[in-house]
């Protein structure tokens, strides 16, 4: 009996697709970039050599020979940070610490003007 063994050129998209599925399933934050390719996006730098290691077993259990990525987290992407806090919830903090302070010079103005009317 013999191996049906697809060539790269033969990958199809469902294949990309079911790669995809699998990744996620697995726990891991995972996009389809736009050339096709199955990315997973490490939360860490020094975690990109585990999670590789595990997408190739998985990867390969499924009997995907297509291409697929591992890359590191990038500013904008919003995963957790060191702090445990996501880039969204920083930069709202952020503005909420702003729009306080804003309304702490605003009542000081108030009350300076109405001391300077009385």
């Amino acid at each position: 009996m013999a191996k049906n063994i697809k060539e790269v050129d033969e990958i199809s998209t469902t294949d990309k697709l079911k790669a995809l599925k699998t990744l996620k399933d697995a726990g891991f934050r995972v996009e389809f970039s736009g050339s096709g390719v199955p990315t997973v996006i490490s939360l860490h730098l020094e975690d990109m050599d585990k999670d590789l290691k595990k997408v190739k077993k998985l990867l390969k259990e499924l009997r995907y020979n297509g291409s697929f990525g591992v890359r590191g987290p990038r500013k904008t992407d919003g995963l957790l940070s060191e702090a445990g806090d996501t880039a969204a919830e920083i930069e709202a903090e952020a503005q909420i610490e702003e729009s306080t302070d804003n309304s702490e010079q605003i009542a000081a103005s108030i009350e300076e003007n109405e001391i300077l009317t009385a």
